[in-house]
């Protein structure tokens, strides 16, 4: 995989997700009680998404923000920008650097700012992203095979007697599947742990009066699917290690989810429930002992202020305003959608048909040939307006051929027509010729080449009809733009055969893909590939 596509999914889906972990710590703040836990969890589901997936939607608004610096035509505009202003950053340094003559500080600028330009800087960093997300890994897998060879040796037996049966009785009416249920010793505090094959382990301490409770907890976390939450928090952080908003995000979304827990908990109980099921969590924050992030198990310990939080929102019951959450949601989603438009528009060229026929055109006289002209600059393929007409022309005529020179009121470039005596169009152009081409690094589907070529033709079969007979075999030779104007080259030959072997062009176009289509240069080729049109 080239660095350039490692790049551009980093840094658009950092930059998307962190625009959007910092609104989620604004809606925490000052709308989490009207909004509701589950309204939050889902908001961060959706960041979870954006940092996980590298896909990308087409829009054409980031047309607009691709840097004609940024030639690599495997670096989206996103990423483009940065490099760019990542180099001019650089080089700037270096140059404030060197006039304050830190000379070996300047260097080292400059000597980045090359590294960036010819990507040996991106590849050492790949290196080192790499590295640290296999340290992620093999950290992550460490402290959960230590965690569970842990609770295998300090696990005693299953649950028994009447607790088994409240047990079973509980997962019923929360329409729970059953998992197995442990007594573990020593354990601070009930967790359900793993994720393809959960279990639960119960502190051997827990009071009967307070096990129900716990088990509930437990319960809850497997009805809102947490262990696999887990999975997604690991993979989000190991993958984006370096962005310090994931972390915190990482940490926030594991707070609401066991916030969303206690919802569920509390949802069916009366205030004497949940004073009760408010003293089991604050028994157990006085463990002060969880498992940390990287293990994949659930917890109960919350502390300090997010425990006094905790409990009060327990203790009040307050329900969220469900039309609220459902417009968070719904507009949530379609700002994800939004989030990965960040790929370019991959322009379907597509031209029109000739208002009318050229090659039922008969040229007797001069006036044929600039009426000739203003059809041909008129065409809806050529973009012109039929009513712009010539404010003057120069029409140079030799026996059998008229070459006309021309300008329209609209535009002050050169019109060009080159077409013999009996209407067949031999060469034309319409475009300014002085203009500062770069390299183009958007290119049309195959798709839509090939409905390209065969408007080519169609175009061709109207004003060169002989000539359209050898335009078999299209080739698009260059691509090139002027700021949000792009252009394609496409050469035409009479076979595949023919274009291997190097034989003279049928027809040479120079297509206008954006914004919009037109043709603005055709012309045939009679002295091979080098000779004169």
């Amino acid at each position: 995989m080239r660095t350039a596509l490692l790049y551009n999914f980093l840094i658009e889906a950092n930059i998307m997700a962190s625009i959007a972990i910092l609104l989620m710590i604004l809606l925490r703040r000052f709308f989490r009680r009207p909004l509701g836990n589950g309204a939050l969890c889902f908001g961060w589901l959706l960041v979870a998404i954006r940092l996980l997936l590298p896909i990308t939607l087409p829009n054409p608004l980031i047309n607009g923000i691709r840097s004609p610096f940024a030639a690599d035509t495997a670096i989206r505009p996103i990423a483009g920008q940065v490099k760019v202003r990542l180099t001019d950053a650089l080089g700037q340094a270096g140059s404030l650097l060197y006039r304050a003559k830190l000379v070996k500080p300047a260097n080292l600028a400059y000597q980045l700012t090359w590294e960036v330009e010819n990507a040996s800087l991106s590849i050492s960093l790949a290196k080192i992203y790499a590295v640290g997300v296999a340290a992620i890994l093999v950290w992550t897998l460490y402290c959960n095979v230590r965690f569970r060879l842990r609770l295998r040796a300090d696990r005693i037996d299953p649950i028994y007697g009447h607790l088994r049966e409240q047990y079973e009785a509980l997962c019923a009416e929360r329409h729970i599947k059953p998992v197995p249920v442990y007594f573990v010793d020593p354990l601070p505090s009930a967790c359900l742990v793993g994720v393809f094959r959960p279990y639960i382990a119960l502190p051997l301490t827990a009071s009967p009066q307070d096990a129900i409770h716990v088990l509930t907890h437990e319960v809850c976390h497997i009805k809102n699917c947490d262990n696999w939450w887990n999975v997604l928090r690991l993979l989000c952080v190991a993958l984006h290690w370096f962005n310090p908003l994931v972390w915190l995000a990482a940490s926030m979304s594991r707070t609401d989810g066991e916030l969303r827990c206690d919802d569920r908990v509390t949802r069916p109980m009366d205030s004497a429930g949940r004073k009760a099921y408010a003293s089991v969590l604050v028994l157990a924050a006085a463990k002060r002992n969880a498992p940390g992030m990287a293990v994949l198990a659930t917890g109960m310990t919350m502390t300090g202020k997010r425990l006094k939080k905790r409990v009060m929102t327990v203790l009040t019951g307050r329900k969220p305003l469900k039309w609220l959450s459902v417009c968070f949601m719904a507009l949530a989603s379609m700002c994800l959608v939004g989030a990965f438009a960040t790929a370019e528009v991959h322009y379907a060229p597509r031209l029109l048909r000739s208002v009318t026929s050229m090659s039922d055109a008969v040229i007797k006289n001069d006036e044929d040939a600039f009426a000739y002209a203003d059809s041909l600059w008129g065409m809806e393929a050529l973009n012109r307006e039929k009513d712009e007409g010539l404010t003057w022309a120069v029409d140079m005529r030799t026996d059998d051929q008229y070459f006309l020179f021309g300008s329209t009121p609209a535009q002050e470039n050169l019109l060009y027509a080159h077409f013999d005596i009996n209407g067949n169009v031999i060469g034309l152009w319409s475009q300014d010729q002085e203009q500062d081409f770069v390299a183009s690094s958007i290119s049309p589907s195959e798709e839509a080449l090939s409905a390209l070529y065969d408007d080519l033709k169609t175009w061709l079969a109207d004003v060169n009809p002989e000539r359209a007979k050898q335009a078999n075999y299209f080739v698009p030779v260059q691509e090139y733009f002027k700021g949000n104007i792009r252009y394609i080259d496409v050469g035409c030959w009479n076979s595949e055969r023919a274009y291997d072997a190097n034989y003279d062009m049928s027809a040479y176009f120079i297509v206008q893909i954006a914004p919009e289509t037109r043709i603005v240069y055709y012309n045939m080729n009679y002295g091979g590939l080098n000779g004169n049109g």
